[in-house]
């Protein structure tokens, strides 16, 4: 197996149009990708090439006024945050990891608590470029929001995983930094709070995330985060207060329960899960998946039966997903913890997907959790833009009971 690693775009395209002719299946290596299983990893482990792209890594422009960047995919979202920082702006999307490439981060489509109400990736990506299966350079959408002409082609590509083409630069629109950022937290011994938080949702209180922690005495530390200038943060503050009484604390963006890791402050725009993983002294190949449901789903699941099993848990509860952790490694055992959670997910539309495991986990494992609606579908636009099957994903070649 070899690496070709660029920031050239012209050497890339070159190199893919090789492959392309004599039809070699090669794998794209971003930065900080979330786990790749053993069949789905062929692009790291058995391809016979791999494309690096950490080279390539340059910003192509940045307008302060119109809030919009554009940057190449190999460019970490740590380096993205620190450039928009410097004129008090922000990609308000949620990495899991601090290291992790924007070509990573699109082509995985992750996110985390902000996808409440600052939306997530979708809502901030207005162009792409990317390279197709015939070796040409696409662009699709465009550099301010106004003009995306070529929309459809830009959401195509998030979450494609690699199969349907090279992801090279994507343009954003960005926000300001939230003014006065703040948090109201509290520690419950029960899901006592599930039924608060469905009310605050019913009460549409403009909250910028909440994020629920298990922790390792067994008990929850629930966060709500939210913005804005003193009489609005007091104006919420109330609402929520009438909701959960006294129970909670309030602190500053940033700040967290003594002795406590779990609250995501300001580490949700640069990579919130490391520090929680951390903190859970999580062994390699422990047993991770994240599951996206319906929030009615997840304010009815059935967390205590997980708790006691000693499991580990973030919950965004609105928008929803669930990360699902247990320190053990054993092949059997996280295949009996996989069904575990199948068992529970009683909404038609819920998905899971590998964050970490045993090194004989697959895609395979996760069965109809694993896939988007009209997979079918997806399969046939695969074969359509991968004529040459050059692109190592074998999330499409995926073999599912009818």
């Amino acid at each position: 197996m070899s690496s070709f690693e660029s920031g050239s775009l012209e050497e890339i395209q070159n190199w893919v149009s090789l492959r392309i002719e004599t039809k070699q299946v090669f794998g794209i290596c971003g930065n900080g990708s979330r786990f790749v299983s053993s069949d789905s990893g062929k692009s790291a482990e058995n391809s016979s090439d791999n494309l690096v792209l950490k080279k390539l890594n340059s910003t192509r422009f940045f307008d302060p006024e119109d809030m919009v960047v554009g940057v190449e995919a190999g460019m970490s979202i740590r380096s993205l945050q620190e450039i928009l920082a410097e004129r008090n702006m922000l990609l308000p999307v949620n990495p899991w990891f601090s290291d992790s490439s924007i070509g990573s981060l699109v082509a995985c489509n992750d996110f985390g608590p902000n996808r409440m109400n600052m939306g997530g990736l979708r809502d901030c990506i207005i162009g792409i470029e990317y390279i197709n299966g015939k070796g040409e350079i696409v662009h699709a959408g465009g550099k301010v929001v106004k003009n995306v002409s070529g929309y459809d082609l830009t959401r195509m590509m998030l979450g494609s995983q690699g199969g349907l083409g090279i992801i090279t630069a994507v343009n954003f629109k960005v926000m300001p930094t939230p003014v006065e950022a703040h948090g109201m937290f509290g520690i419950f011994n029960s899901e006592s709070w599930l039924p608060q938080v469905e009310e605050l949702h019913k009460r549409r209180i403009p909250l910028d995330w909440i994020q629920a922690v298990s922790t390792f005495s067994s008990n929850w530390i629930l966060g709500l985060g939210y913005s804005g200038n003193e009489p609005n943060r007091n104006r919420i503050e109330r609402e929520i207060i009438d909701v959960f009484g006294g129970n909670l604390t309030t602190l500053a963006d940033g700040e967290s329960f003594s002795g406590q890791n779990f609250t995501p402050g300001e580490n949700r725009f640069k990579g919130f899960l490391s520090v929680i993983r951390d903190a859970w002294e999580m062994p390699d190949s422990h047993f991770h998946v994240l599951a996206t449901a319906a929030t009615e789903n997840i304010i009815n699941f059935p967390f205590e039966l997980f708790r006691k099993g000693n499991f580990k848990m973030i919950i965004h509860p609105i928008g929803g997903d669930i990360h699902f952790m247990h320190e053990s490694c054993d092949r059997k055992e996280q295949l009996e913890h996989l069904q575990k959670i199948k068992s529970a997910l009683v909404h038609p539309d819920s998905k899971l997907r590998w964050v970490s495991a045993h090194a004989d986990s697959s895609m395979q494992d996760l069965g109809k959790y694993g896939v988007a609606s009209g997979y079918s579908l997806t399969q046939r636009l695969k074969r359509h833009l991968d004529p040459a099957r050059v692109f190592s994903s074998s999330y499409y070649d995926l073999e599912l009971e009818s």
